[in-house]
């Protein structure tokens, strides 16, 4: 991937570019339109209640409340009462709520009185699935990848990777004293590209 970066780079700028075209012709403004009726509320709503499943209820929201009192220190069980109160129910409930009435009440998009024909509006659907169908894609690519039976797979992927935890070894502490060195190539890795080109698992050089 590092020799293709740099076309990788150059050809999705292009074509990212080519497909914006549209929206400054004279129809740019219905495309635009359409864009904002279907990708910009559904998408991120989707994606956060993903995060928020992810991470509180994949991940684990003890886990997660541990991992950030490492950061700024242990505190006091009514300090996380409401944060627990909302990443466990009033957030997911709040977001599936707003999302399942969104789809009860969508209605057709228009602009100026003029509905969408049924190509744009299948058209819009297919952004939206476009945006949000990776998610699903990735899930089962690591699952693939994981050894086991099927239960055994899944249960791998939904648990830390090895070298989760604080890249520095002076940061781990009790709590992460046996995780994997994150410089070695381990399972469910999460591969960035630094600066210099050089590839890198850090996690975060300040968790």
């Amino acid at each position: 991937m590092k020799k293709m970066r740099v076309p990788i780079t150059l050809g999705c700028c292009l074509v990212l570019f080519l497909l914006g075209l549209v929206c400054v012709t004279q129809a740019g403004i219905y495309w635009v339109n359409l864009i904002d009726h279907f990708c910009a509320g559904w998408g991120i709503l989707i994606a956060a209640i993903l995060e928020i499943v992810g991470v509180i209820w994949i991940y684990g929201g003890n886990r997660f409340i541990k991992d950030i009192e490492m950061m700024i220190g242990a505190k006091r069980w009514i300090f996380w009462l409401w944060w627990r109160a909302c990443w466990f129910a009033i957030t997911p409930v709040l977001l599936i709520a707003i999302f399942i009435w969104s789809l009860v009440k969508f209605d057709r998009p228009d602009y100026g009185k003029i509905p969408y024909p049924d190509w744009g509006v299948a058209l819009g659907w297919c952004m939206i699935i476009f945006c949000i169908i990776w998610i699903p894609i990735m899930a089962i690519i690591k699952i693939i990848q994981a050894k086991g039976n099927i239960f055994q797979r899944i249960v791998s992927c939904c648990r830390p990777a090895s070298n989760w935890g604080p890249y520095l070894e002076r940061h781990r502490g009790e709590r992460y004293k046996d995780m994997a060195d994150p410089k070695k190539e381990t399972d469910h890795e999460i591969p960035t590209i630094s600066g210099s080109g050089k590839p890198e698992t850090r996690i975060s050089s300040n968790f």
